[in-house]
């Protein structure tokens, strides 16, 4: 794997402000999702505060995977390149603040889709932490975490439907939050014995 540069990050801001505009204008104009702000410096907040179906007060971070990983495949080696995703473990954090309404979008640009990860969506997939030195020349260590892009239901073909698809999370968690049932009812997980 390439060493993050200094000039990347200038990079990844001019990549950035198009794709926020772009869904700002789709939250704007979603029927089920109602854009309240927009916190895309803060550090302490997720991207968007929208009020979803139910007055529900969510929150929805915007990422972006611009290219194939390369140099990964040693650290995830049961995740085909295109299903990788990596975050950072601070967005992590972020998400696990703004508790069950709180929301991961991605634009994977490479496969030309929109992902949608709900907050359990996230706790319940599998994942890989790997930790490296930040490039600035502190001793400072980021941590990253490879997600498998199929450990999320949620993939659309554009930005319009994986909002209606948070506007659907929203409901499903509601009705899912107190249920005795694994998380989620339909997933395929192994049983043991009798619960009882």
């Amino acid at each position: 794997m390439r060493e993050r540069r200094p000039g990347d990050w200038k990079i990844d801001l001019a990549r950035r402000h198009p794709l926020e505009r772009t869904v700002e204008a789709a939250l704007d104009a979603h029927r089920g999702l109602h854009r309240l702000s927009s916190s895309l410096n803060s550090m302490d907040r997720l991207d968007y505060q929208v009020l979803g179906p139910g007055e529900r007060l969510c929150e929805i971070e915007l990422k972006a995977k611009h290219h194939p990983y390369q140099g990964w495949a040693a650290l995830r080696p049961d995740v085909g390149e295109t299903d990788l995703f990596i975050v950072d473990e601070l967005t992590i954090r972020k998400l696990l603040s703004a508790g069950r309404y709180g929301f991961l979008l991605v634009n994977d640009q490479p496969a030309q889709r929109w992902l949608v990860w709900s907050l359990m969506d996230l706790v319940f997939s599998s994942k890989v932490r790997v930790n490296r030195r930040l490039a600035t020349g502190a001793d400072r260590i980021k941590a990253k975490v490879l997600l498998d892009n199929n450990d999320t239901d949620h993939h659309h073909t554009d930005l319009a439907a994986a909002l209606t698809g948070i506007a659907t999370l929203v409901t499903v968690s509601d009705q899912r939050w107190n249920d005795i049932q694994a998380w989620p009812a339909d997933s395929v997980i192994p049983t043991i014995g009798a619960a009882s």
